[in-house]
């Protein structure tokens, strides 16, 4: 008697295995497609408001639609779209809080991982807290897909560094954007320099 008859039994039973655990992985790829179709839906429902200027609603509804769709993308980009309609309305804080309590888990989207940072930086610098608004701005930078972006949120971070009072970190920053005289912000670059330059220099 061959291994395969003395054996027949496992066998049945790897194969039948088998094919749950496709069916397994195929329900539950089906089910997220499903939910990121219903998430978009359900986001795109809530932009209505925003559109008709009703903020009070949009932030409702953005709010219950990213409590139910939450680690979709559409949910990322409605936490991104709550902060901006929470700055708005002058919630900086808020806006800041509701972005932190999602800000690794929407980052590691590479669709919105610059977002969030940017995003987070422009409400952290509406609370006067520029060297924490800086790191957010560098942060965009590393994922920025494009060069000119990450040359124009390197300027930012600068930026925040200067009114931080880390003249330092600043002219570190606009001195490498001043080498590429090709860039999208080596201009200002210069001219950021030349200004630091003058202001250090004592008067006569």
């Amino acid at each position: 008697m061959d291994w395969f008859s003395l054996h027949s039994r496992e066998v049945a039973w790897a194969g039948i295995a088998v094919v749950v655990l496709g069916a397994g992985g195929w329900f539950y790829t089906r089910s997220r497609e499903l939910k990121a179709e219903r998430a978009e839906k359900a986001y795109y429902q809530a932009i209505r408001s925003v559109t008709a200027g009703n903020l009070p609603l949009a932030e409702s509804d953005l709010r219950k639609m990213i409590q139910r769709y939450d680690g979709t993308e559409s949910a990322a980009q409605a936490r991104l779209q709550l902060a901006q309609i929470l700055y708005d309305q002058g919630k900086y804080q808020q806006g800041v809080e509701e972005l932190r309590v999602a800000e690794d888990k929407i980052a590691k989207s590479e669709r919105y991982s610059s977002g969030v940072h940017l995003v987070l930086a422009a409400g952290l610098e509406q609370l006067k807290k520029f060297q924490d608004a800086a790191a957010q701005y560098e942060k965009a930078a590393k994922t920025a897909r494009f060069d000119s972006d990450r040359q124009r949120f390197m300027s930012l971070a600068a930026s925040a560094y200067l009114s931080a009072g880390n003249k330092a970190r600043a002219k570190e920053i606009w001195t490498e954007l001043g080498k590429d005289s090709k860039g999208a912000v080596a201009g200002e670059a210069r001219v950021r320099l030349g200004e630091l330059t003058a202001v250090s220099q004592p008067q006569s």
